[in-house]
């Protein structure tokens, strides 16, 4: 064989490798130019922000019915708290709200659309409900900041690049799951490449609000992949592994990702730690847990102990934990309230030193700072009264004295449903009792007549307006239903028992 056909069998053997490594490279695409903005010219504290804006109507009737039902809903995802913040229009249709956000995020003014909320930026919103779709069409955007600019884009993205039904509703074969993973994921990494090649929706963008909108991009369809096992993570190991281990090479920029702070959602970082966490939480040291799950998932999952979003998920579960030893503070005995803030201190230190992230540690301590100072406050001490306590107690008011069982609910709702059935047996033994089943819905009566009345769901019915509807959440900061909330014969509300136990008592 002369030298000359060495030579290009050589260099066929050199283009075979690079071609196959190219192929290899091409499977797991990274985020190129990303971040292309510094951190550091955005604010990561908190602020005020400013939503102001109109409503177009026919008549004063139309803007007074909006007040109640819209409202903006806050979640503070890094510590899985959330508060609804009802907007107040005035009769000429304007309003006006200054809105206190922990770090800039994303916020939804129910039931009309989502905005990007970051401190010292205002944000204008028009409404025009003479539109046919005036939930929809009728609502349009603009603003200062990074607020404006991420807030009139939003939209237009979110269409274009997950808004969409993922179908894997139907599916229950571990095998197909799997099969159905491997193809969301491949489609992920083609928007991957359409980013690296450039969004036209970006075009002219500045590279804060760039990197704000790809994540959002990257958060929503991680979200949504995880989703389908969110509900039933698997027991299987092997099989949990094979599913979730799309994350490790792509983690850089699924999970630690500081920019997942300021650009995903509760959703987002509630489906990270359900989705991660599970096979781990036989295993949940209450006080040690965050070395428990870094730990873990590094050795399971070779991801890193200082991933961004996992140290988020232990802040998360802190914050669950702190919610404890509040309501074992609350039930404790005289001797026993120092040893319960002891420990709930231990748990605090513990997690600290496993918190790399300056923001989260931040975070952290305000969470302890606020279980500390909501856990010393008098008892019995005065709050204002807010126009949803009045129309709470116009409602239970012919009921005082009665182990009150409430519960909040729309006809639409399966899960509401399938409750009050499942209460049946429970109202109808405790029907000569000193208790009363209230079922409060927004919805017409009529609507709801045609499920109450063959399934003879007894109790007592409440129809409300959808105003009254609003102030009653914003009141008990729910935003999903069912929620049931429970009151002794004293009308105090009670968490973690039953009726039956209230009904001893």
């Amino acid at each position: 064989m002369n030298r000359t056909v060495i030579a290009i069998l050589l260099a066929l053997v050199c283009l075979a490798g690079q071609a196959k490594k190219n192929v290899k490279d091409q499977k797991v695409p990274q985020l190129l130019n990303y971040p292309s903005a510094d951190m550091s010219t955005l604010p990561l504290h908190g602020g005020e922000v400013v939503i102001k804006g109109h409503v177009v109507a026919e008549d004063a009737k139309n803007i007074d019915e909006l007040n109640g039902s819209v409202y903006v809903l806050l979640r503070n995802y890094l510590v899985a708290n959330e508060e609804t913040i009802l907007i107040d229009f005035k009769s000429d249709g304007t309003f006006s709200l200054n809105l206190q956000v922990p770090y800039p995020m994303f916020v939804e003014v129910y039931p009309l659309t989502d905005i990007y909320a970051c401190p010292g930026d205002t944000l204008e919103l028009t409404i025009d409900t003479t539109k046919p779709s005036w939930q929809d069409e009728g609502v349009s955007v603009s603003g200062t900041g990074i607020s404006g600019e991420v807030s009139e884009r939003y939209e237009q993205i979110r269409k274009a690049y997950y808004d969409k039904d993922f179908g894997y509703y139907e599916i229950e074969d571990e095998e197909e799951i799997l099969k159905w993973k491997d193809i969301q994921v491949a489609q992920m990494d083609d928007l991957v490449r359409k980013m690296n090649a450039g969004l036209p929706e970006l075009e002219g963008c500045s590279p804060m609000a760039s990197d704000i909108l790809r994540t959002r991009i990257i958060s929503e369809n991680t979200e949504r992949i995880l989703d389908a096992i969110f509900a039933d993570v698997p027991d299987d190991e092997a099989v949990w592994k094979s599913y979730v281990d799309f994350l490790v090479p792509r983690e850089r920029y699924m999970l630690d990702n500081p920019l997942m702070m300021i650009a995903a959602d509760e959703f987002f970082f509630n489906r990270v730690e359900i989705c991660l966490m599970s096979p781990l939480m036989t295993s949940l040291s209450p006080t040690n847990f965050s070395k428990v799950i870094l730990n873990g998932l590094h050795d399971k999952l070779n991801l890193s102990t200082t991933d961004f979003s996992l140290q988020v998920s232990v802040l998360r579960f802190l914050n669950t934990m702190l919610d404890f030893f509040g309501r074992a503070s609350d039930t404790a005995k005289d001797n026993e309230v120092e040893m319960v803030a002891n420990q709930a201190a231990e748990v605090v230190a513990n997690t600290l030193s496993d918190i790399t992230h300056p923001e989260l540690t931040r975070q952290a301590v305000l969470l302890y700072h606020n279980y500390v100072k909501k856990n010393e406050l008098p008892v019995g001490e005065a709050r204002p009264v807010t126009k949803g306590d009045s129309i709470f107690q116009r409602i239970i008011e012919p009921y005082k004295g009665n182990v009150l069982y409430v519960d909040f609910w729309e006809e639409h709702c399966g899960p509401c449903r399938a409750k009050m059935l499942e209460m049946r047996d429970e109202v109808e033994a405790n029907k000569d009792k000193p208790v009363k089943f209230l079922y409060i819905t927004d919805d017409p009566e009529v609507m709801c007549r045609h499920f109450l009345e063959p399934n003879n769901i007894k109790g007592e019915h409440i129809f409300i307006t959808k105003s009254e509807w609003g102030y009653l959440q914003a009141k008990f900061r729910f935003t999903s239903i069912p929620f049931v909330v429970l009151f002794d014969k004293k009308g105090n509300q009670r968490d973690n028992t039953t009726v039956e136990e209230l009904l001893k008592e």
